[in-house]
């Protein structure tokens, strides 16, 4: 139906205006979400044998007569022309034209938007693990073999690819986009389809897709819907970020139905998210079963020297110095260079910093200190082409510095509230409230501004879609920018604040980065996020409560964590072979703080974390006994640094462990 026969249809069917307002309300304003409800509620009132043959009589009543047809002849659709061959070249063509175009430029350095390199020239292969269902197994698995995945022996037609931000999960999808357009993979394929969750609002595939065309190829939305609905076997369905898709998946979204195994059922379909937003998946036990489950995990060690080599390209010098500067650190190695955007932050400061800001690099520990010191980076850079005199006339450059660090703050204000709605995507005029900070983000290079191209008829109905967009280079920079304004709330807006952190502390897992960023701004902050988190006394929480504590990088604030967990956690600390990179160097940071009787080690550790264990082991009076082994093969001892023994062996003397 045309949008405009809703309220006609509804009104026969018995609906009040009222009700049918409401129907458009909760499905923020689609009248498809709406119609599809608003059918749903009606068929409730009415026999399941006369639904066709009264709503075929209604629809007739309003004069919708070949819809009427359609419906008693249950081929609804059919009154939609079909594309033909050329249609669905041209669709091809015109779709891969977008696809390099959008997604396989790639500009790895934020400060020069000209900068754009082809796509094969960047690409590093990335670690991939499928999972044993049912298990905590994983298997490395080849990118060549992602979609020949098998559960219980055949080939699931839905996968989801599961990763923390920024491990290279768009970037997966852009590489699958690259190789069907060069016939390098996906050939059994006529058409992908890659949509990127953050920027789907209401629209349906075809909707979204649509956008892709240029205005004189005249296909409609709805012709490409049922093509692609029509012809499931041809067509890879990729949709990009589950985690910035702003509907539950069990609405009536036209996507959400196709993530919930309710539509396109015999279509492929490959989804990623971040894991918080996977449960949603894997706590439904039929779509656990429809599923496969895969892991991206970033740069293996190889690979990071490729992208490093890649990046530097053909200054062989610069990336040699940086990969030995990556393994001489293991805290940036093992918690940061293994994800794509922090080894390209890390590529774009080693490429313009030398001396004294080299040195500042070698002591990041954290992905807030990196974050802030790129953001620093980036306003320095952008002093540096304002017109400032050379003698700096009463401290001009400290206050254009505030100037900015305040119109960031302005856009952290909407970057919040954009998390909070599960939306990265803004217009200009959102931005009213705060004159100037759209360009100063701009100019920074924490924002980017762009405009759709749409169809002629698409802004006809839709005047917003031609209102330039603007988003963050990536979710974390919203994340980080939310952090900012999130803490300075604290002493500017006490209630504000304690009325934000109620909803974020409430989903933890969800604004994971959000809660590192925020903590890491001040003490005061670290140590009520802290409170708040303690207070809930979940087991799932031990880990998350220390990964936020080394986040702060506050001793107050580290203390805190381990007086709890002293009193409330058991007095064995397990480095589990499991645990992230960041979990053990935040558990390492609060062990000289916290009462620990014994130590099991079945992880192996980089050369600063073995030397902090042989450090505590030899020096405190805890633990008493301390065991290292593999967590399934206790006849393996697991790898430790060199120096992790040579500490132990200078100083057995002064060991307290029994």
């Amino acid at each position: 139906m045309d949008p405009s026969d809703f309220k006609k249809l509804g009104l026969a069917l018995g609906f009040s205006n009222a009700q049918l307002n409401r129907f458009k309300e909760d499905n923020t304003g689609s009248t498809m979400l709406a119609s599809y409800k608003m059918l749903c509620e009606w068929l409730k009132t009415v026999s399941n044998a006369e639904a066709r043959d009264i709503l075929s009589d209604k629809l007739r009543g309003v004069n919708l007569v070949q819809l009427a047809d359609s419906v008693q002849k249950a081929h609804v659709g059919d009154h939609i022309t079909s594309l033909t061959k050329e249609e669905v070249q041209r669709v091809i063509t015109d779709i891969q034209t977008y696809y390099r175009i959008h997604h396989c430029q790639i500009q790895a350095d934020p400060l020069n938007s000209e900068l754009l390199i082809q796509f094969d020239r960047i690409f590093t292969n990335l670690t991939l693990m499928e999972e044993d269902k049912g298990t905590k197994n994983k298997t490395p698995l080849l990118y060549k073999d992602l979609l020949k995945t098998k559960v219980n022996g055949i080939y699931p037609k839905r996968l989801l690819v599961e990763g923390e931000g920024g491990v290279g999960k768009t970037t997966l999808c852009a590489k699958i986009a690259w190789d069907w357009i060069h016939k390098t993979g996906y050939n059994e394929f006529r058409l992908v389809l890659l949509v990127l969750l953050r920027e789907a609002g209401n629209q349906t595939v075809g909707q979204i897709v649509k956008s892709y065309l240029p205005d004189d190829n005249p296909v409609t939305d709805k012709q490409l819907d049922k093509y692609f609905l029509s012809n499931q076997n041809d067509v890879l369905l990729v949709l990009d970020g589950l985690d910035e898709f702003a509907h539950d998946v069990e609405s009536f979204h036209q996507i959400a139905l196709i993530t919930f195994n309710r539509l396109f059922m015999s279509g492929k379909v490959l989804i990623t998210s971040r894991r918080w937003r996977s449960g949603e998946i894997r706590k439904n036990a039929s779509l656990r079963k429809a599923y496969a489950f895969i892991a991206v995990e970033g740069f293996s060690a190889k690979n990071l020297s490729s992208y490093i080599e890649k990046f530097f390209h053909p200054d062989k010098t610069s990336s040699e110095d940086l990969d030995q500067f990556i393994s001489s650190n293991d805290v940036i190695r093992e918690n940061m260079a293994p994800y794509p955007i922090y080894t390209a932050m890390l590529c774009i400061m080693w490429k313009e910093f030398d001396g004294e800001r080299r040195v500042a690099m070698s002591k990041l520990q954290t992905f807030s200190q990196l974050f802030s010191e790129m953001v620093n980076f980036l306003v320095d850079h952008c002093l540096s082409k304002l017109d400032i005199s050379s003698n700096n006339v009463d401290g001009e450059m400290e206050r254009k510095r505030k100037e900015i660090l305040f119109h960031l703050t302005n856009i952290g204000c909407l970057a919040l509230q954009g998390l909070r709605e599960r939306r990265l995507v803004f217009t200009e005029g959102e931005f009213q409230n705060f004159p100037g900070s759209v360009d100063i983000g701009c100019k920074v290079g924490v924002l980017t501004k762009q405009t759709q191209i749409f169809s002629l008829r698409t802004r006809r109905q839709h005047s917003q879609y031609a209102a330039p967009s603007v988003q963050f280079p990536h979710k974390l920079f919203q994340e980080y920018l939310s952090g900012m304004y999130l803490a300075s709330l604290y002493n500017s807006n006490r209630s504000e604040y304690d009325w934000l952190m109620k909803g974020i502390i409430g989903n933890a897992r969800e604004y994971r980065e959000l809660l590192y960023f925020t903590v890491a701004q001040q003490k005061e902050v670290g140590l009520d996020v802290i409170s708040q988190l303690t207070e809930r006394r979940q087991s799932w929480l031990v880990d998350f409560i220390v990964d936020v504590a080394y986040e702060s990088q506050d001793k107050g604030v580290a203390k805190a964590v381990a007086d709890h967990l002293s009193t409330s956690s058991s007095k064995t600390l397990e480095i589990t072979e499991e645990m992230q990179a960041h979990t053990v160097s935040g558990h390492i940071s609060i062990i000289q703080y916290r009462q620990v009787d014994n130590m099991v080690i079945s992880r192996s550790c980089g050369r600063t974390a073995s030397e902090d264990l042989a450090e505590f082991i030899c020096s405190s009076p805890t633990p008493k006994s301390i065991k290292i082994q593999k967590d399934r093969d206790d006849s393996a001892p697991i790898s430790m640094h060199d120096v992790f023994y040579s500490v132990l062996a200078g100083k057995t003397h002064d060991s307290k462990v029994g």
